[in-house]
């Protein structure tokens, strides 16, 4: 009886997002990015706004069900971390990507666009260059398509990061 070919198993990843934009932001970068076929799982879970001590109560409680390889906290820097909440991201050696202030200023510099030093300030000024609501995956679709965010890509480290998330084998 010849032998059955090993299969391979996929990669995992978990992204715990801090709120309803960087999950629709997340979700939209994998549309595009995560290709049928790869050796790549990607799961996204949100927080519900519940800054760095929500991200980490969600990888925890993710963790008592399902064990991923990559652990990625996507954290806005206008909330900081308490070192105990450093110390255990990294003892778990989860992965931090942040954006300063917020995700809005990732997403204005991906547009080319000044980011004030303010989350507030941030979210209005992302609805004076992109009008809608970025809650929604289809607000993405229409003012970050594929084309902008591969010219920002290597100019916005929050970007790169996360593309490599959804998209690395």
């Amino acid at each position: 009886m010849a032998k059955r070919p090993h299969r391979k198993t996929n990669r995992t990843v978990l992204i715990v997002v801090e709120g309803e934009t960087e999950e629709a932001f997340v979700a939209h970068l994998k549309s595009l990015y995560y290709q049928r076929g790869m050796r790549l799982s990607v799961s996204i879970r949100n927080a519900h706004g519940h800054g760095p001590q929500g991200i980490i109560d969600k990888l925890k409680s993710v963790a008592q069900t399902a064990d991923f390889e990559h652990r990625i906290a996507v954290l806005d820097a206008d909330i900081p971390l308490t070192a105990t909440e450093t110390k255990w991201l990294r003892g778990a050696k989860v992965e931090q990507v942040v954006s300063v202030p917020a995700i809005e200023a990732t997403l204005l510099a991906i547009l080319g666009k000044h980011a004030p030093d303010m989350t507030e300030a941030c979210k209005n000024e992302l609805q004076k260059h992109a009008p809608g609501d970025p809650t929604d995956v289809r607000y993405y679709a229409k003012h970050f398509p594929l084309e902008a965010l591969e010219l920002a890509r290597g100019k916005v480290p929050v970007l790169d990061a996360l593309i490599a998330a959804v998209s690395t084998e």
